[in-house]
């Protein structure tokens, strides 16, 4: 294993006020080998972990004032990390071109991990959410692009059950039990039912799984699920469209309501969710797409300025929050210490474009470069976000590619072409003439 790691911090004082009790986000000095961290888990206040598709493993002990690299391989895409306590924590990949997804073990706090992986019963694609309902109880489940599966283990992963869930969900992305026996996942509806975002609801330990929510639209996904407190849940739904949603539900997740981010017109995509009491909260996706409310999301507003490439936020009590994308992100009072300059070497996103000109009639060539084996979408938009057609899905290498096209059925206008990878979303405009 080789270590990599390179931080450089400098401390300021901020002291400018955000809400009335002068609370902000703040970046963090964590250092990512991808494009984003895909996971974290706060244990308290101070202690947590991230992981990244570049394959390392960071852990704090100050609340994100520094980070220690606990493991580092760049032949693992970290996808979600989850920790019981200081000690007892799990990390896991997608397949990333293996012939399965690897399972990692720590009984220490990170200082060691162990890929117990061969314990699984199957292989699977990808480990996309993971969530421990007590000490030795855990669940996996994944994959966003398909081949929908639960895996339950009771014994600290030593052995799984595994459920395909492929009749009820294509795909899987993240996993949340309220206690012992009654859970949530999320992802994306069955094959033949629209590929629609979905969140499905068990009360018996994950023996059986029903729907409790359907989204509107094809060809989305429920991303991340949060628990507010017993009764009030928040679910985030990634799709390609200018008018964001998410799933509210204030029965404890029996039933749920979709909601729409009002916003200025500005399009992008969201994935994570996180609100820090039923007034505060916020969404946030690929780029610099993040949207903030004060008022139980009667009315949002745009702030681009927060960071980038959000994923997962996680609220640690009344005034604190986490969230993390192209680095660690930090919801609390601006007069604390906070870092300013630090250094992310990351990899160049994939390369998309089309030969010559994106003004196109008739046929054309779609040029791609992969910077590292992914699963791969390549989609054609319209502006309002419907996909109208798939050019190509599958696993490719890294490498470059090239797609012959004839788009002289479209009527003339804009449209986006899309590509969906491990990187997230990518997207160019082009008009047909």
């Amino acid at each position: 294993m080789n270590t990599i790691f390179k931080q450089s911090i400098v401390f300021i004082l901020l002291a400018i006020p955000f809400f009335m009790w002068s609370q902000s986000w703040q970046t963090l000095n964590a250092t990512t080998f991808s494009w984003r961290f895909e996971d974290m888990q706060f244990i308290d206040t101070e202690m947590g972990w991230v992981v990244d598709g570049g394959g390392q493993i960071l852990k704090t002990s100050n609340g994100g004032l520094s980070w220690t690299q606990q493991f580092y391989n760049s032949d693992y895409y970290f996808r979600s990390v989850e920790f019981f306590n200081d000690q007892i924590g799990f990390a896991g990949t997608l397949a990333n071109g293996a012939p399965t997804a690897s399972l990692f073990k720590t009984v220490d706090g990170g200082t060691t991990w162990t890929d117990i992986t061969a314990n699984f019963p199957v292989n699977v694609p990808g480990i996309c959410g993971m969530h421990m309902v007590d000490e030795n109880t855990i669940y996996v489940t994944g994959t966003f692009y398909g081949s929908g599966y639960i895996m339950k283990s009771t014994n600290q992963g030593d052995s799984w059950t595994y459920t395909n869930m492929q009749s009820l969900c294509n795909g899987l992305v993240d996993i949340y039990f309220k206690d012992e026996n009654v859970g949530y996942a999320a992802g994306q509806s069955a094959q033949g039912t629209g590929l629609r975002g979905i969140i499905v609801r068990t009360t018996d330990g994950g023996q059986n799984w029903s729907t409790v929510a359907l989204g509107n639209n094809s060809n989305e996904r429920v991303w991340k699920l949060q628990e507010l407190n017993n009764t009030v849940m928040y679910a985030s739904v990634e799709s390609f469209t200018p008018s964001p949603e998410y799933f509210k539900s204030t029965d404890g997740g029996q039933s749920w309501v979709l909601n729409t981010v009002t916003s200025s017109g500005v399009s992008g995509t969201i994935q994570g969710v996180g609100f820090l009491n039923e007034n505060i909260g916020w969404v946030g996706g690929f780029n610099n797409f993040f949207y903030e409310t004060t008022n139980q999301g009667n009315d949002w507003e745009y702030k681009p300025s927060i960071g980038s490439s959000f994923n997962r936020f996680q609220r640690i009590n009344d005034t604190l929050m986490y969230t993390s994308g192209v680095n660690v992100y930090k919801y609390v009072d601006p007069d604390l210490l906070s870092i300013e300059e630090f250094e992310i070497p990351k990899p160049k996103g994939h390369s998309l474009a089309f030969e010559g000109s994106n003004v196109i009639s008739g046929a054309s060539t779609i040029l791609l470069t992969l910077v590292n084996n992914t699963h791969c979408e390549l989609s054609i938009y319209n502006t309002k976000g419907q996909r109208l057609e798939t050019i190509y899905e599958g696993r490719k290498l890294s490498g470059d590619y090239d797609f012959y096209w004839d788009g002289a059925y479209l009527p003339a206008g804009s449209y986006f072409l899309v590509l969906n990878t491990y990187f997230g979303y990518q997207s160019i405009k082009f008009i047909v003439r």
